[in-house]
């Protein structure tokens, strides 16, 4: 196959970020993302899923991989869970190897049944080096799209970095999702010309703007109360504790939402018992990715604390929703607020100024159409195009 015979290309996707039968919203981004993709070339998906033996088991664990399907299509996408062995808090830099031979057996079954082209990685590791293997035994070429911890947090390792730059190396094209994360991974020594920067996009038939009263009402909110809403996973990286202590510094008639769960969740919860904070804030669980847009347009402030990030589809879907944001002022946030029109940004972990940020966004009068204008110019078809186009141009 040439590269003009681009309508006849297949791709081989992999990623754990992916949804399941069990978790139906893990990993959306990527599930948008190549539900356009797919529009341009034939997508095959292969989404692993991480098995431990028992003696590494955890009473806390919510998904177990018996209970997840070997195969399902989504939205006309055959998606497939080969399980790969994981061991949690030691050995991570086998994970790559161990991803590999969980899924090499499958990844040839796909290729005799509907060869592929090219392979696309939606993350640096273990990923995109299970897919560097895959590509080196069957002579495929493979690129890497990168997201945020796969970068930020991973090289930390020693170990884990050596392997992560080898693999970016080795592949055709790196996508970034911001600016900040295409400086890091050339950082490492992965030639300029192959990292391309391609910002995330978002839904435009769910997220857009909606009359904020009417939306307030849809979730039986008091229209007398301010409403922060944080949305993501209780983990450290998100820094949700330091939105919690920032609460203390905020007036009563403002009310916090925390759509998700995680780890940290139960300590969260103590933590806003014991400083009195239990009638300003909610633990709301997680909610369906479609409904999200009716907390987002009903939000006065929507607040992602972070204490790293890539590209947060999050801000994007609260900015075409009209919303403004609070958050952090790390990785590539700067990069998507680029003004005080659209959010304020406060320094990581730092709970004052975090408190003054919220108190300043929740005072001021926003132009909710002129955020909303500039959230929907984030488009998940262009997004598609360029990736499209980075896959098209590996090709012999």
């Amino acid at each position: 196959m040439t590269r003009r015979d681009q309508t006849l290309m297949n791709v081989l996707a992999i990623t754990n970020l992916y949804p399941n039968n069990i978790q139906p919203d893990r990993g959306v981004f990527n599930r948008q993302q190549f539900e356009w993709l797919n529009r341009l070339c034939g997508l095959s998906v292969i989404a692993p899923v991480p098995w431990s033996p028992k003696m590494f088991g955890r009473r806390d664990q919510k998904v177990f991989p018996r209970d997840v399907v070997d195969r399902e299509t989504i939205n006309g996408i055959d998606v497939y869970h080969p399980r790969h062995l994981v061991t949690p808090k030691i050995g991570r830099r086998f994970y790559g190897r161990w991803m590999y031979e969980g899924i090499k057996n499958l990844a040839r079954e796909i290729h005799q049944r509907k060869p592929f082209d090219v392979i696309f990685a939606a993350w640096a590791y273990p990923d995109a080096y299970a897919a560097m293997l895959i590509g080196r035994e069957l002579k495929k070429p493979y690129c890497v799209q990168v997201h945020g911890s796969d970068i930020n947090v991973f090289t930390r390792s020693a170990s884990r970095r050596k392997l992560i730059t080898e693999t970016l190396k080795q592949s055709c094209a790196v996508v970034a999702v911001s600016s900040a994360l295409a400086d890091k991974v050339k950082s490492l020594g992965v030639e300029p010309g192959k990292v391309h920067l391609v910002f995330s996009g978002i839904n435009k038939t769910l997220f857009f703007k909606k009359d904020k009263a009417s939306s307030k009402k849809v979730l039986g909110w008091d229209p007398s109360l301010k409403r922060i809403v944080f949305i993501g996973n209780l983990v450290d990286v998100k820094g949700v504790v330091f939105l919690i202590d920032a609460m203390r510094q905020l007036p009563e008639d403002v009310h916090l939402h925390i759509l998700g769960d995680g780890a940290l969740k139960t300590s969260l919860m103590n933590k806003s018992s014991t400083w009195s904070l239990d009638k300003q804030i909610t633990f709301e669980g997680r909610k369906p990715h479609a409904k999200i847009p009716d907390w987002m347009n009903a939000a006065d402030v929507l607040c992602l604390p972070s204490l790293n990030e890539g590209s947060p589809n999050v801000i994007l879907e609260s900015l075409a929703c009209g919303t403004p944001v609070v958050a952090s002022r790390v990785g590539g946030i700067p990069e998507l607020l680029i003004n005080e029109d659209l959010g304020l940004m406060a320094t990581p972990a730092n709970v004052n100024e975090l408190a003054i940020c919220l108190n300043k966004a929740l005072e001021k009068s926003w132009n909710h159409q002129a955020i909303a204008d500039y959230g929907l110019r984030f488009d998940w078809d262009d997004n598609a195009k360029r990736i499209h186009q980075l896959l098209l141009g590996s090709l012999p």
